[in-house]
């Protein structure tokens, strides 16, 4: 492991205190984790089954920081790339959620050439799936599972749930997705820079009588939620508000907001 050489990357996602103090924090916080692994990994089976760190979480940073695949902690890394593997290809183990991989190591371990040859190969045997990309960025969603590919940075990320939402680009992206994957309609405006609405348009049979249990099951996901009825279709209005006071919106919220939708459209969500 070399990580010493990442402390000040560390030290800037970190930027708690003033440049000197973070610095310094970045390398003993570093330090203490990197002889914490090298412990951990010298029991072999501990590491396998019940990590020192929790979901390996220090190695989940590590490639969130950029760190190298061959400056990551070798044994823990094998283990990680396994249960991904298997947990894609198999549904073993609990739910693997925001879990980062180099895009390369990722194609290698599922043991498919490229992004194409994964997502050609993964779509046979998904009964649903959609997919978009724009620029950089690709987002891919099937059978209960999601991928964000950052091409300019070289990472996916799998099952992003608390990934923040911090550009009206990247919430179109993933409303764009949702609107395909769940077969509804929607639309996001910008009402200013920071003040965004989220608009799912539903299709139901018969009368709604009630609109609260939408609002109950999307309750603290959203800065404010408009619910319009009119005949056959309900019409929900999430407004979101980015600044740094208050929550900050996640992947998990926009997918709710669209699994609600679609409960309420099918009739799973009583009205």
């Amino acid at each position: 492991m070399k990580l010493k050489k990442h402390n000040t990357d560390l030290a800037t996602r970190m930027d708690l205190l003033d440049v000197t103090a973070d610095n310094q924090l970045a390398k003993e916080l570093m330090g203490l984790h990197e002889n914490k692994c090298r412990v951990c990994q010298e029991d072999r089976l501990s590491c396998t089954v019940r990590p020192s760190c929790k979901d390996r979480n220090f190695l989940n940073m590590l490639i969130e920081l950029g760190v190298e695949p061959e400056d990551l902690p070798s044994f823990c890394y094998s283990q990680y790339l396994n249960h991904i593997q298997r947990f894609i290809t198999e549904r073993k183990g609990r739910r693997m959620i925001d879990r980062r991989l180099p895009i390369k190591d990722f194609l290698a371990a599922l043991r498919v050439s490229s992004i194409r040859h994964f997502t050609t190969k993964f779509k046979r045997t998904w009964s649903k799936s959609a997919s978009i990309q724009r620029n950089n960025v690709m987002l891919l969603a099937g059978d209960g599972l999601l991928f964000h590919f950052d091409f300019a940075r070289g990472i996916v990320v799998m099952n992003p749930v608390h990934i923040k939402i911090s550009s009206l680009e990247v919430l179109k992206l993933y409303a764009d997705l949702f609107s395909k994957y769940y077969d509804l309609k929607s639309e996001v405006k910008d009402v200013t820079l920071n003040w965004w609405i989220l608009s799912i348009a539903v299709d139901v049979e018969g009368t709604v009588e009630s609109i609260t249990p939408v609002k109950s099951k999307l309750s603290g996901c959203f800065d404010a939620l408009n619910v319009e009825v009119s005949e056959n279709v309900v019409n929900i209005h999430a407004e979101v508000i980015i600044d740094e006071n208050r929550k900050p919106l996640l992947v998990d919220d926009i997918e709710k907001a669209f699994i609600v939708s679609s409960k309420l459209r099918s009739g799973e969500i009583s009205n």
